[in-house]
């Protein structure tokens, strides 16, 4: 038969095509697409929709679900005499196609698979959590104890300098010579020293302080 002639094939699932030259076909073919090839239809109707001055244009149908539709299509006949002959041989056609998701049934797979992921993203997020406090805990515990650390090696000198008024020998051991044109005993006053110290005291701690609460809000931002 004029292949242009042809109206409409009816085409079966587990049926094969006739063949004269080569050999028989599936009559339905399902190539993939999102939606599987689980779902293939009983029965395709392709109806011709005109002819584009190379080949028929088919438009298919199907009684399928919903949440299915065809993607892309082909429909391939048998030449009679040779492969591109006008005329074909008949009930040799047999369709090439794709079966894709709608956008329902796109829906449907992310709401069945939702119990899954969202098992999984709040387990990661719990573990993800758990390890950002202990890495905190950590830092703090470190912090606290360079902070101790600084403050032991402080406060025995404040307290000898201040329970007589002057610097005890393990702090005079640690001055400067005075500078030229000062007196010893100037330097080696009550209130010079003891400004001194209690500037030395406030540094450390503050600067540990800020250092410390600095890094754990970058790794905090971090971890978030």
């Amino acid at each position: 038969v004029l292949l242009r002639e042809v109206q409409a094939l009816t085409l079966h699932r587990g049926q094969y095509t006739t063949s004269r030259r080569t050999a028989a076909v599936p009559q339905l073919q399902c190539t993939g697409g999102t939606a599987g090839c689980s779902r293939v239809p009983e029965v395709v109707q392709c109806y011709n929709k005109g002819w584009d001055g190379y080949d028929v244009q088919w438009q298919c149908k199907a009684d399928l679900e919903n949440t299915y539709r065809f993607g892309q299509i082909e429909v391939s006949c048998e030449g009679y005499d040779y492969p591109d002959d006008p005329y074909i041989l008949r009930g040799s056609c047999s369709l090439l196609f794709r079966l894709e998701l709608t956008e329902e049934g796109e829906r449907k797979v992310k709401n069945s698979g939702s119990f899954g992921s969202g098992y999984y993203q709040s387990g990661k997020d719990s573990y993800d959590s758990g390890a950002g406090a202990i890495v905190i805990i950590v830092l703090l515990v470190l912090a606290f104890g360079v902070y101790k650390l600084f403050l032991s090696d402080q406060r025995p000198q404040q307290s000898f300098g201040d329970s007589d008024g002057f610097p005890g020998p393990s702090w005079q051991s640690q001055q400067a010579p005075p500078p030229p044109g000062f007196k010893s005993s100037f330097t080696e006053g009550n209130s010079f020293g003891t400004h001194s110290r209690h500037g030395t005291n406030s540094g450390p701690g503050f600067w540990t302080g800020l250092g410390a609460g600095g890094l754990l809000g970058y790794l905090a931002g971090s971890h978030r």
